[in-house]
């Protein structure tokens, strides 16, 4: 029976290359992210802790830029707000030139809040308010992607009250896809009498189209269909209701290669397993995509034009992801069961919520040297069985006080975390060349009750 658990362990507990997430080993064999020890950052500041490379955000906003605009003259990138929303983050990228891609009234308010040119704003998202619209009208923000009928003479309306006239786009939906609650459909021809209505409105300008497909889509072709799609669409708009478009919005849900999502094994056991022989490259580069796209677009709008359209792309997770991490501190070991140890550490699913559909590395940050000895099962603290960061994960001998490290913990970690348990939310440093600074304090006590207060009764009647 032993051998037999130990040639099904032998399958789980391989990893990536560490130079993917530009980290390196400290001469105590610490884990280092721009020359900064990870364990001492984890003693000064506690754990839970996120821990962001300013320099890797900068390099993945490039790259990934370069990636489209290399083939195409006219790209803007305008990053996710609900990927990462967290305002020293967002700010360092909108330094870097990225706009703002935002679905609140909130997340809006903090791109004008953070100084964002109301020009470099997209709000997007089903379920518009009037007060968020109010406020993007107002401020007479790049563009609003219309998702919804309602939305249409409501902006009409609030332009009018404004005295100009608001730049819109509208959400399509293609043959594959996310669509549902989303959007208009190509299809049924719901996009195209949309795109009627709004043209005959006197106050709103409809000179984008908007196209997400959804998230972490490793398959080229989904793109290229929906696309074409698009603007096939684009050529009946202009030849039959003289409607030239001037942005081709294509959203994002572009993956990153060192996280993947949950195979056939996972959905059987109904847990996070890391197979060894993890694998980089098991889906096309972002040279490769912006190649193909850009070339498919070409082919309708050459870059030759004297005013081409511009592509507009909202990554979140391609930007954010690889340069964040998340450091957790071993807080008990329990007995073996079957050749694995169970692990407690300072924060769950209530910080790490992806974990729940895809697998991410786990470094041990204490000593990245140390060999691997035994295969463990990471729990967070929660009072709650399911609570299960990684199933198996073959990890050098733990101990109490060790440190560990979730990587790409850039994209929904923040947006998803919450108080479950009454846990403080953790605070984010920002690391620069040997240099950290806190971007965002740990929630205390204090804050999380700041909101409760007990009320006055109040008669129904008056």
């Amino acid at each position: 029976m032993k051998n037999m658990i130990k040639r099904f362990l032998s399958r789980f507990g391989g990893e990536f290359p560490h130079e993917l997430w530009d980290i390196s080993s400290g001469p105590e064999g610490h884990m280092m992210i721009e020359g900064c020890d990870c364990v001492n950052l984890a003693k000064q500041y506690g754990t839970p802790l996120h821990v962001v490379n300013i320099n890797r955000l900068e390099k993945d906003l490039l790259n990934f830029h370069n990636s489209f605009r290399k083939w195409y003259p006219r790209v803007e990138i305008n990053y996710s707000y609900k990927t990462n929303p967290v305002p020293g983050v967002i700010k360092a990228l909108h330094g870097f030139g990225a706009g703002a891609e935002v679905v609140s009234p909130n997340e809006l308010r903090l791109a004008l809040t953070l100084g964002v040119a109301p020009e470099k704003i997209i709000y997007n998202g089903p379920g518009k308010t009037d007060d968020g619209l109010r406020t993007a009208v107002s401020n007479n923000i790049g563009l609003i992607n219309i998702d919804g009928l309602n939305e249409i003479e409501t902006i009409d309306s609030l332009a009018r009250q404004n005295k100009h006239k608001q730049c819109v786009g509208l959400r399509v939906v293609s043959s594959v896809g996310w669509k549902s609650k989303f959007g208009f459909s190509i299809d049924s021809g719901d996009a195209f009498r949309a795109y009627q209505r709004i043209n005959a409105l006197q106050n709103l300008i409809p000179c984008g189209l908007h196209l997400h497909l959804g998230t972490g889509i490793t398959d080229i072709n989904i793109y290229l269909r929906g696309i074409k799609e698009a603007i096939d669409l684009s050529m009946r708009l202009k030849r039959e209701l003289g409607i030239t478009l001037r942005y081709f919005d294509f959203g994002g849900g572009f993956n990153v290669p060192t996280v993947r999502s949950f195979s056939k094994l996972n959905k059987l056991f109904g847990g996070n397993y890391l197979v060894r022989g993890a694998k980089v490259g098991n889906f096309k580069s972002l040279g490769e995509y912006g190649r193909a796209v850009t070339e498919l677009f070409g082919r309708y709008y050459p870059p030759g034009l004297d005013d081409p359209p511009t592509i507009i792309l909202e990554p979140g997770r391609a930007i954010t992801s690889s340069a964040q991490s998340l450091l957790l501190t071993v807080l008990d070991i329990k007995c073996s069961r079957n050749g694995i140890t169970d692990v407690i550490l300072d924060g769950g699913n209530n910080f790490a919520a992806p974990l729940n559909w895809e697998h991410h590395e786990v470094i041990y940050a204490s000593n990245m040297k140390a060999p691997p000895e035994k295969f463990y099962t990471l729990f967070g603290p929660l009072c709650m069985l399911g609570d299960a960061l990684l199933q198996i994960k073959k990890l050098p001998q733990l101990k109490r006080g060790d440190v560990l490290s979730i990587m790409d913990a850039g994209a929904y970690f923040t947006s998803m975390q919450s108080n479950f348990c009454f846990f403080p939310k953790p605070p984010v440093v920002i690391v620069d060349n040997l240099r950290h600074k806190l971007i965002r304090k740990r929630e205390t006590f204090e804050d999380m009750i700041a909101q409760d207060f007990p009320g006055q009764w109040q008669d129904s009647k008056n």
